[in-house]
């Protein structure tokens, strides 16, 4: 692969908890993906190999210009 053919990564991070009955305790996931679409497909994927109940909160990428946050919490809902 040429090294300018190659895919930007952001750092996400995945706000998620055990479910309705213990939304109490909320956890993350971090993920280096290319977008929040990505990074939200191998939550997806690492959650069901493991069989865990979850409810998704956010997501959010890494700005390391700002040295911030941005929520991305919008792509949930095509989910």
């Amino acid at each position: 692969m040429n090294k300018n053919s190659a895919s930007k990564l952001y750092e996400y991070r995945i706000r998620y908890n055990a479910g309705e009955e213990r939304s109490f305790l909320d956890n993350f996931h971090y993920y280096m993906a290319e977008n929040a679409k990505q990074a939200f497909s191998f939550h997806d994927k690492i959650m069901a190999k493991k069989h865990l109940a979850h409810q998704d909160i956010s997501i959010e990428k890494y700005n390391p210009y700002s040295e911030r946050w941005e929520d991305e919490t919008s792509i949930l809902n095509d989910h």
